[in-house]
């Protein structure tokens, strides 16, 4: 139990190196963004970036997780790398088209400079794909050091180039060539950092078992992206640029803090598919659950009090503090459901989990287009609370009946 602790404790502060490179760069060239841009074309931004990270999570389909869950070597893992690889790049080439399309037919907030932008970003979902195929490998060997590495340079690149920008052409395709420039170079580190792939042993059967044994944990992460970013899209679509802007960048000082039980989840589950029958993985699960939910719980208190000082950043961001301080109530919900949700799946209780985040989106969804075009950012970030609440409650009760007793 102790080297296992040992071990998760290794890979999550890998992971949380990397997000704090990553996500501090972020936040410092968001406050020059805002500061020197202005709000209003931040909220462009965000429009872009919110349906690229769509992309992203609909490119992960689960692939890497079904890939760790039938390898039982590194020379396997390595083979499923393979076809992780191209099996996610011709999803994303499909992806990007589809994405183009969308926005172009969008209306609302999603203008004619954005839409002509956001080309430009969702080339960065392909580079995406090849970084997370990568990771796929670094994640079954616990060597989450390497994907730091990638992270690091390619947030570098990121910051250097918006700073750039910033300073001798703040505009929108600048911005988002900035952005894009850096998941190519994520991409690159992390391909030169693993072993040679077997080409010679590519094949289309694997390509077809892999897809259609990832396909309920594709459907899970689809799903759960929908009920996480959905609102956004809807925000983007009825309300103001500056609107927008200061909902984005609520949530993405948000986003930043529900990184710990993901990071914590992927190192776990390796773990916990090694010997899925055994106490000691019981035991870990268990003292997961309330770890997380207990940071959730420290942490969010954290952030209600601090929420303020991003009034600090630029003085009338009022809508921005309120909305954090909304967010932050749900904190702790997100924290349980993340060794929740991986409890049931190595259970294989994957329909079960489809069921649960399918009916949030839903959900979330119909709340959203309901109330965000007369309460705006507000409602949304009411409503995202509410619908972690429902996952939460459904996903307890699934690990409660299982745990349970036979009468």
């Amino acid at each position: 139990m102790t080297s296992k602790l040992k071990t998760i404790a290794t890979n999550t502060l890998a992971q949380l190196v990397a997000k704090f490179f990553g996500a501090g760069l972020t936040l410092l060239t968001t406050f020059f963004t805002i500061r020197l841009a202005g709000l209003d074309l931040y909220g462009d931004l965000t429009r872009i970036l919110v349906l690229t990270a769509v992309g992203f999570t609909i490119i992960d389909f689960g692939l890497n997780a079904q890939g760790i869950r039938i390898s039982h070597s590194k020379e396997a893992m390595l083979l499923h790398t393979l076809h992780i690889l191209v099996l996610r790049s011709l999803m994303s080439v499909i992806v990007i088209v589809a994405l183009v399309l969308l926005v172009y037919l969008l209306p609302g907030g999603y203008s004619s400079p954005v839409k002509s932008a956001f080309w430009i970003s969702a080339t960065s979902i392909f580079f995406q794909g090849i970084y997370a195929s990568a990771n796929s490998f670094f994640q079954h060997q616990l060597a989450y050091w390497k994907s730091t590495i990638a992270v690091v340079t390619g947030s570098l690149v990121t910051a250097l180039l918006t700073l750039y920008y910033l300073y001798f052409s703040p505009t929108l395709p600048s911005l988002v060539f900035a952005v894009t420039c850096g998941y190519f170079v994520m991409a690159l580190y992390s391909s030169l950092l693993l072993p040679p792939l077997p080409w010679k042993l590519l094949r289309s059967s694997t390509l077809h078992n892999l897809f259609t044994g990832a396909l309920i944990l594709g459907l899970i992460i689809i799903a759960s992206v929908i009920a996480s970013k959905i609102d956004t899209v809807i925000l983007g679509v009825f309300r103001s640029s500056s609107e927008v802007g200061q909902y984005g960048f609520a949530y993405r000082i948000f986003d930043v803090i529900l990184v710990l039980p993901v990071f914590a989840m992927n190192a776990i589950y390796p773990l916990l598919l090694q010997d899925q029958h055994s106490n000691t993985d019981t035991r870990l699960l268990s003292q997961s659950k309330r770890s997380l939910f207990v940071f959730g719980l420290i942490i969010g208190i954290i952030l209600y009090l601090s929420s303020p000082l991003v009034l600090s950043i630029k003085p009338g961001m009022d809508t921005a503090v309120t909305v954090l301080k909304i967010l932050s109530l749900s904190l702790p919900f997100f924290y349980l459901t993340a060794p929740l949700m991986w409890e049931n799946i190595a259970k294989h209780q994957d329909f079960f989990v489809l069921k649960v985040y399918a009916s949030a989106a839903l959900l979330n969804f119909t709340l959203n287009f309901l109330f965000v075009s007369r309460y705006g950012a507000l409602a949304s970030a009411t409503i995202t609370g509410l619908t972690e609440l429902y996952i939460t409650i459904l996903l307890l009760y699934s690990s409660a009946y299982e745990n349970s007793p036979p009468h």
